[in-house]
């Protein structure tokens, strides 16, 4: 899907989180209605909590790789980039030139700097976003820095992806019991989709602010 407007990206992204929202409330209705068997309820409970994770992990890359694709679809020069897309951009080329020995590696990351100023950029969007199937807090922050959203206000999120999501999904994954009762479960519930619904907002306020683009009145990044 090619995410031209913001109509269009607010839409794809308003999709992705209802959907999810609703499986969520879906199985907590179904842990609520196995209160009277205490086994049934813990197995619900098992599984509400790895699907919190899942949705987690899931909503994050996508919805990035949704602001990627956007953001390519901009149509904007190399020079008009902020410093974190054309990070991303020049990403690949970087890492070549700093693995080999080789100068004509460093001669092509020159060249780039002094030609491909006023040429569109490329914006990748596939295999950008590396949630390493483990997402925890020190990954979640990568993520953010590449999309350029303020870390400030997920500091007191961590210890929630870290502790209470990640390391119980991990518990569930490698097949060990799992200590959590009803009330713990259901703040859970209720803290994974504050935070997606945080991560919306921002993302979301990232395209209306245009994140993505150097303000105007700075000399360009690629001018050597």
């Amino acid at each position: 899907m090619k995410l031209r407007t913001q109509e269009d990206f607010v839409d794809a992204v308003s999709k992705e989180i209802s959907w999810r929202k609703r499986e969520l409330t879906e199985i907590k209705s179904l842990v609520e209605m196995s209160e009277d068997e205490p086994l049934r309820q813990a197995a619900m409970i098992r599984c509400a909590v790895a699907l919190l994770y899942a949705h987690f992990e899931g909503f994050i890359k996508k919805v990035s790789e949704a602001y990627l694709n956007y953001v390519g679809m901009q149509r904007l020069r190399n020079e008009e980039l902020s410093s974190c897309m054309l990070a991303v951009v020049m990403r690949g080329q970087i890492k070549a030139a700093e693995a080999s020995n080789k100068i004509n590696a460093h001669v092509q990351l020159v060249e780039y700097f002094r030609t491909k100023a006023l040429v569109r950029a490329r914006i990748p969007y596939k295999n950008i976003i590396q949630t390493e199937s483990n997402l925890s807090s020190v990954v979640f922050a990568e993520i953010l820095a590449v999309l350029d959203i303020s870390p400030v206000t997920y500091a007191g999120k961590y210890k929630l992806i870290d502790s209470k999501l990640l390391e119980k999904r991990n518990h569930i994954a490698h097949g060990n019991n799992l200590d959590i009762d009803f009330e713990e479960y259901t703040e859970l519930h209720e803290q994974v989709t504050e935070l997606l619904t945080l991560f919306r907002n921002d993302i979301e306020n990232a395209v209306v602010m245009r994140f993505f683009a150097k303000p105007t009145n700075t000399v360009s990044t690629l001018s050597v």
